[in-house]
């Protein structure tokens, strides 16, 4: 639990995709200058979610409150969802009674749910940061009592909405402002391959490992190398299947890595699901890409997140339950074969690139804090 004070309280947890954005904006804090301090930021998560190494490796603390998602129906877990959504709401207004922070970033998820109503009640300023063209349903409830609503999406409909973009890692930032595109070719011995790099999140994608490494084995188009990002969860199964591949193909299977900022933006083309944090920085980097959803994702969001991408013509959709060696194949074949397309591809990123993002939520929190202590 935190122990003294600190000025803008960030809560966030569940997924990595609430984290890494948060971090961003707690880095992007000191950048400008908003917070000069130590401790002067605290994060907050949930128990159950991913979250704590991530923003201890970024050099900031973590508590964490008792959580679990309440189901559409009525279930004995939900009862304790409902039981830990009180206890979590009980400590998190003795947390921020103790801070006393000036501001509170809710980024979604069940941490969020209890610090958001617990700041409204002690009367804290709130900022919500959605990141996904579908609000989830915590940033719906805590909307209504925020001052602002950074929206990743155009059209994102939440009460005092501006339009900021997700707010990506630094190591992406710096990636674009070195311009390493051909050092990290040279580096990866790519040479004049097409190379494709797919990747469905920390833990996997069965579905989408199982077809892209059928794809592999059987690819008959052009000379392409795949990076193949498995995840943990699938790694001891798929590490020791035998690759014999027909056709001309460079097939590197990875466990996992913390940072993809060198094969997503070294790529060619990139296969991935469409989490909001992969699928803004695959088009800050300036990479056309498959997006497939993950099916049954909170509110159809994946499936929104990609679409909104397929009209901007910065990526295709490729829904899970078509999704099959021959699909794929004729996916990467269209791209391939049609290189000003995929040109015209890059291009389209760049409409739908928010590179500011992090700057711009910091602007808003700024002016928040400065209004606060102009009304003391």
């Amino acid at each position: 639990m935190i122990s003294g004070t600190c000025r803008v309280l960030i809560a966030g947890g569940g997924t990595a995709g609430h984290v890494i954005p948060a971090v961003a904006i707690g880095k992007a804090l000191y950048d400008k200058g908003v917070l000069k301090k130590e401790n002067e930021i605290h994060f907050v998560g949930s128990k159950r979610g991913a979250g704590r190494e991530i923003v201890n490796e970024a050099g900031f603390e973590m508590s964490v409150l008792p959580g679990r998602g309440i189901q559409r129906k009525i279930t004995f877990r939900n009862v304790l969802s409902i039981v830990s959504l009180f206890l979590a709401f009980f400590r998190a207004s003795i947390m921020i009674f103790r801070a006393k922070p000036e501001i509170i970033v809710v980024m979604g998820g069940y941490a969020s749910l209890a610090c958001g109503l617990a700041g409204k009640l002690l009367k804290v300023p709130l900022l919500v940061a959605e990141q996904n063209a579908v609000p989830g349903a915590t940033n719906k409830i805590i909307a209504r009592f925020a001052e602002v609503s950074a929206v990743s999406f155009e059209g994102v409909d939440l009460p005092n909405s501006v339009l900021t973009g997700n707010p990506l890692r630094s190591e992406i930032l710096h990636f674009i402002e070195a311009d390493s595109r051909r050092d990290a070719r040279r580096e990866l011995g790519v040479n004049g391959r097409i190379m494709i790099t797919v990747f469905g999140g920390s833990l996997g994608a069965r579905h989408l490992n199982e077809t892209v490494f059928e794809l592999s084995q059987y690819w008959e188009g052009k000379a392409i190398s795949i990076y193949h990002i498995v995840g943990v969860r699938d790694w001891p199964e798929f590490s020791q299947l035998a690759q014999k591949s027909i056709g001309d193909v460079e097939y590197k299977m990875i466990e996992y890595l913390n940072d993809l900022t060198t094969l997503i933006g070294a790529a060619d083309l990139v296969i991935s699901r469409a989490g909001a944090t992969s699928v803004s920085e695959i088009t800050a980097l300036g990479i056309p890409s498959i997006l497939i959803p993950l099916p049954n994702s909170p509110g159809n969001h994946q499936e929104e997140n990609a679409s909104f991408f397929e009209k901007n013509g910065s990526a295709l959709l490729l829904p899970d339950h078509e999704l099959s060696c021959v699909s794929l194949s004729n996916k990467i074949s269209y791209l391939l074969e049609n290189e000003s397309i995929l040109q015209e591809m890059v291009e389209r990123t760049r409409g739908v690139s928010y590179l500011t993002a992090g700057e711009d939520i910091v602007d808003l929190i700024s002016s928040i804090i400065e209004r606060g202590s102009h009304e003391k």
